[in-house]
């Protein structure tokens, strides 16, 4: 044992993330990654998003306005599966450092979600078909 404090807490064992965790970023990213060009492309699924929806005063923006804001929230998923990944590597700097960049990363891509949900969708964001629908109710551009 050592006596120096800080060097105690750098031998601390840190327990790897459980592999289901992994997993399940995984998966979202794999659907969020999905969603992001189905939505992309004026069909079924598109549809049924604008009946029930888009259009829906009812509904809660994060809601209505999900599919415009999923490629950034696919990334924080799939940083998090990595993340998940790195932390069942051998223990050294370099890991220590994957994991931190990765963390940065996904904090920056969270932020880029919060900050484009918050700030609105303006018509540059929006697939053409997206724009014609609103054009037909006469929904003024934004």
């Amino acid at each position: 044992m050592s006596a120096c404090p800080g060097r105690l807490a750098a031998e601390a064992q840190v327990e790897p993330v459980s592999w289901w965790v992994a997993v399940l970023c995984f998966a979202m990213f794999a659907l969020a990654f999905y969603g992001y060009f189905a939505y992309r492309r004026y069909g079924r699924l598109s549809r049924s998003w604008l009946r029930y929806n888009y259009f829906n005063e009812n509904v809660p923006g994060m809601i209505r306005y999900a599919p415009l804001n999923m490629l950034p929230i696919a990334s924080v998923f799939g940083l998090w599966g990595l993340i998940a990944v790195v932390s069942h590597l051998p223990e050294n700097d370099v890991t220590y450092w994957i994991s931190a960049v990765l963390v940065v990363l996904s904090l920056i891509a969270a932020v880029i979600a919060v900050t484009r949900h918050l700030a609105g969708y303006s018509d540059e964001r929006k697939p053409q078909w997206l724009i014609d629908e609103e054009r037909k109710r006469n929904i003024p551009a934004e």
